[in-house]
């Protein structure tokens, strides 16, 4: 059989090769252009590769277009695998541009900041202010595990204290978070803080990140300014981050265009529908790991990003977030809690699966309703506070007696704007996109947007906003008119009356050609028109309809009219998918399903492990050293340092004229010198000589960091404790009776005492009793006259989970180890690092020698009951193929959330090889169990589910 060659193009400029880079899947289009029209030839989707073995973009490009050229037979790769054709990308590969976010508090500097990263296209995975009431230790090792593309930092306005910065700047110092992909680089970071602080940020953070120095986001408390910390942001993850994950620097070599945050070019379509439809429009963008919401409202354009809001790698957050009655109350009987929560968890866990029955999409698409939900509250909370940032206190007599969801959006300086001045609501991601039919992406929007007055509804089909906003960049219009034509599909309207509607009561009056009589609907009535029609609505007193007690309505389209209400007081009655005639509600009596596991897999070979500190510490072996599983490593023996503000121009008063010159030349002390309590390190004579004379000595024994030309000290805490009980006498030295001591101390029980420092004192014979070391007072003794000071910290100790050799060490914070042996990767595991003697579990009971120490091995799915069972008896760690969710959950006390896991407060670590549900282990997984069954083993029980994506591991070492 003869084959014809494929075809190819005469004409370079005739076809555009287009890309999105999703979390789960890149998706390709072919623009062809004939005269001066464009048209989308065919699109395609491949799954995104960014786990191993396939850890490259390209490989997920390629694979898409050469599916195209299939379809089509052009030649759109040229001989060499690179497009022959005009090429331009977006991207979110991964949950896109992930940014840790540090500011001062959560609802000042930390919101501000995250509003500059969302603005900048990034998803935000933590904010670390320093009001979050989470112990220092924790706080570093949630850091150092985020692995995230940028750091952003603000703190402070221009002028004011810089204490806080230092603290934050110390915590990420200490914490030393490694990049997602090449440890060799440095993590960027964006500082956009208060200008004081800048040389401090310089000095501390310059040589252990790529530091950016941008204008202040808070300069005054008035002044939000946000646009260069954006900039910045934007352009590190154009230049910088994204070469850093695998193949995108070929792919940034390819392209014809800067390549785009998938959001921005969402952003991007949004803004010029809205210029040319003259609509207040909204986007909601749900995707595998985030939910982007988008409002182009009176001009003002906005976005925000609910990160773990997605269906695939953050579904189980969504669960999370609004509890399981809220999901179960839109499904059929028969969709049990068990069997939902084993379903959204495996989906977690195999993030590409597409639903394959009608009982699956329509579990999807309840757990989606409550994402949508959650991620537009988020919408309109964020929008309401940007848009009176620095005037909330004026609104507050304003908003009296309001309802504040309506005025969402309202700017004090402006005029007020509601949510029933939102004319068009647009849906897209695969959930609102891939479904049976356009009612259910009505259902979908309606019950998760809830939107107000007369609402149109539309989706983005196939989610093709993302390529024609990249295509906008070089050809706007062309853009625009196929977005139009080509992707968006408009599906119905809702007409919600708002106001004072209560249950049962008349709301609603409505009448037209498509309905046979008048009808009056009362509070908490629904109900659905398929067909639309040419109706007219009249509301009843109190109510209205878009500012008004009349509207018309002439469509063709679904109507769903809506009467339960809005805002705090709307009627608990959730609209089912039969109500609009979907689904049938004995629907979920066929619904068993679990998505497929990922699968374990097992290497076997030379391996070597880096065992790490949470923040520097002692490491307690050498190179060179043979260790055995369980020895320890290293140890924190301290908590992190304490930071020392000395402020040397408060003392002399801010009110006095100083030139800062003459000012540090009253400094007795250097950077990097030790402080001891009452040195004097300042001295300055106001006008000259025979003026009056300040003296500053120090109240704390520490290390000189930096001195500010504006007379601010930084001293970080010496830590050379002894960890011993030391008690002073105070009664002797003072001359007093025992029982008199409590009148003379200047410290309390609890109180922190620097070494040196006076714990008591007579000033009138000036005797002051000193503390010999540094510690806590752990005691007053009133019949001897006496206080105990002590540093009691328990060491945070760290040690090996293999045998082997330790191959190098970075002092104060690391060893790696070389080992030979086996690695099991599982699903997905919890718990702390542990290791101890594999027991195989007998008929799936304990065996007698199970006991602390051993690690359970089970070929067969656990339960609660063993998992109880296995915390009595002390074991160190449990294998098996599986359990069901709602066990995790009644076991830990904790929803699954977001999997990123390893530091869940358990007895024992635990690491499942298969997944949620009743699964059995694989062959592979026995074998594995078989051949490491009476030797050690240890298990890494930590996961990730996102970019740069992490299994747990169970890992069996020779020796």
């Amino acid at each position: 059989m003869v084959t014809d060659p494929p075809r190819t193009s005469s004409e370079h400029g005739r076809y555009i090769l287009l890309s999105d880079i999703g979390s789960t899947t890149t998706k390709a289009m072919l623009v062809e252009r004939t005269g001066d029209f464009l048209s989308i030839a065919d699109e395609i989707s491949s799954p995104t590769t960014v786990e191993k073995p396939l850890e490259d973009v390209k490989i997920g490009i390629t694979k898409a277009f050469r599916a195209l050229e299939d379809s089509t037979g052009l030649k759109l790769l040229d001989d060499s695998g690179e497009p022959a054709h005009t090429y331009l990308t977006t991207s979110s590969a991964g949950g896109g541009l992930q940014i840790l976010v540090f500011g001062l508090t959560g609802v000042d500097t930390g919101h501000a900041a995250s509003m500059a990263a969302q603005g900048a296209g990034g998803v935000i995975l933590r904010t670390v202010t320093i009001d979050e009431e989470i112990p220092p230790v924790e706080k570093m090792r949630l850091i150092r595990d985020l692995h995230p593309d940028l750091i952003l930092m603000a703190g402070g306005t221009d002028g004011g204290a810089i204490g806080g910065v230092v603290h934050l700047a110390e915590v990420l110092t200490l914490a030393d978070p490694q990049p997602k992909f090449s440890q060799r680089e440095k993590i960027p970071l964006v500082f956009c803080g208060n200008k004081e602080a800048q040389p401090f940020v310089r000095r501390v953070l310059q040589e252990n990140f790529d530091l950016h120095v941008v204008r202040n986001i808070r300069p005054t408390l008035t002044e939000l300014e946000t646009r260069p910390a954006t900039k910045e942001i934007h352009r590190l993850f154009m230049e910088n981050v994204m070469e850093r994950a695998p193949g995108y620097s070929e792919v940034k070599d390819w392209t014809d265009e800067d390549i785009l945050p998938t959001p921005v070019g969402v952003e991007r379509m949004l803004r010029l529908y809205e210029e040319e439809m003259g609509e207040n429009a909204v986007m909601i963008d749900m995707g595998g790991a985030t939910t982007d919401v988008f409002s182009s409202i009176a001009g003002g354009y906005n976005r925000t990003v609910s990160a773990n809001m997605g269906m695939s790698y953050s579904i189980c957050n969504i669960l999370a977030s609004s509890g399981i009655d809220k999901i179960l109350r839109y499904l059929p009987e028969g969709y049990g809690e068990r069997e939902v929560r084993d379903y959204v968890a495996g989906k977690m866990l195999h993030p590409t699966y597409i639903p394959h029955s009608v009982e699956e999409r329509l579990l999807e698409q309840a757990v989606a309703v409550r994402g949508i939900r959650t991620a537009w509250k988020q919408h309109r909370e964020m929008s309401f506070k940007t848009a009176n940032l620095g005037c909330l206190d004026r609104l507050k007599k304003l908003l009296l007696h309001r309802d504040k969801f309506e005025y969402t959006f309202l700017d004090a300086e402006k005029a007020k704007f509601g949510l029933k001045d939102i004319d068009t609501i647009i849906g897209t991601g695969g959930i609102l996109t891939h479904t049976g039919g356009t009612r259910e992406a009505l259902w979908m929007l309606a019950e998760g947007a809830i939107p107000h007055g007369v609402t149109k509804l539309a989706v983005e089909k196939a989610f093709r906003s993302p390529h024609l906003g990249v295509l906008s960049v070089r050809e706007p219009q062309a853009a625009l008119e196929l977005y139009r034509k080509e992707c968006l599909v408009e599906v119905g309207y809702v007409v919600a009356p708002t106001g004072w509607i209560r249950r049962g009561k008349p709301a609603l009056d409505m009448e037209g050609q498509s309905l046979s009589e008048p009808i009056t609907m009362r509070g908490g009535e629904i109900r659905f028109l398929p067909r639309g029609g040419k109706l007219s609505f009249r509301t009843h007193r109190w109510i209205n309809l878009n500012g008004s007690s009349e509207a018309n309505l002439d469509t063709e389209l679904p109507v769903l009219i809506d009467c339960r209400g809005r805002g705090e007081e709307m009627i608990d009655a959730p609209i089912l998918p039969s109500d609009l005639e979907i689904y049938d509600q004995d629907l979920g009596e066929r619904f068993s399903v679990v998505p497929p596991p990922p699968g374990c897999s097992i290497t076997g070979g030379e391996f070597e492990l880096e065992i790490r500190l949470p923040y520097e510490g002692d490491i307690v072996v050498g190179e060179g050293d043979a260790i055995s599983a369980g020895d320890t490593i290293g140890q924190n023996r301290f908590a992190p340092p304490r930071l020392y503000i000395l402020d040397v121009h408060g003392k002399i008063g801010y009110d006095q004229e100083i030139d800062f010159d003459d000012l540090m030349k009253g400094f007795k002390i250097e950077p990097g010198e030790s402080l001891s309590v009452g040195q004097e390190i300042f001295r300055w004579s106001e006008g000259g000589f025979g003026g009056k004379t300040f003296l500053y000595e120090s109240p704390v024994r520490g290390l000189v960091l930096s001195i500010a030309r504006n007379g601010m000290v930084i001293a970080r805490e010496i830590q050379d404790y002894d960890g011993k009980p030391h008690r002073i006498d105070v009664a002797g030295p003072l001359r007093i009776k025992p029982r008199a001591i409590k009148g003379y101390l200047r410290k309390r029980k609890g109180d922190f005492v620097e070494r040196g420092e006076a714990v008591a004192k007579d000033v009138g014979k000036g005797v002051f009793v000193r503390s010999p070391s540094a510690g806590l007072v752990k005691k007053v003794d009133t019949k001897k006259g006496t206080i105990t000071v002590q540093y009691d910290l328990e060491p945070v100790a760290v040690s090996s989970i293999v045998n082997g050799t330790v191959t190098r060490v970075e002092k104060g914070y690391s060893a790696w180890v070389s080992y030979r042996g086996e690695t099991l990767s599982g699903a997905i595991g919890f718990g702390p690092q542990c290791c101890g003697r594999a027991v195989s579990l007998q008929d799936g009971n304990l065996p007698g020698d199970a006991g602390e120490g051993s690690i359970l091995f089970s070929t067969r799915p656990v339960d609660t009951e063993l998992l109880e069972a296995a915390s009595t008896a002390g074991v160190s760690g449990l294998v098996a193929p599986s359990l069901h969710c709602i066990n995790w959950v009644g076991f830990s006390g904790r929803e699954l959330g977001v999997a990123l896991t390893g530091e869940e407060n358990i007895p024992f670590g635990i690491i499942l090889t298969e997944g949620f549900g009743d699964l059995p282990a694989s062959e592979s997984a026995t074998e594995f169990f078989r051949r490491w069954e009476c030797k050690t083993v240890g298990l890494s029980p930590r996961t990730q589910i996102r970019a740069g994506v992490t299994r747990p591991q169970v890992v069996g070492s020779e020796g």
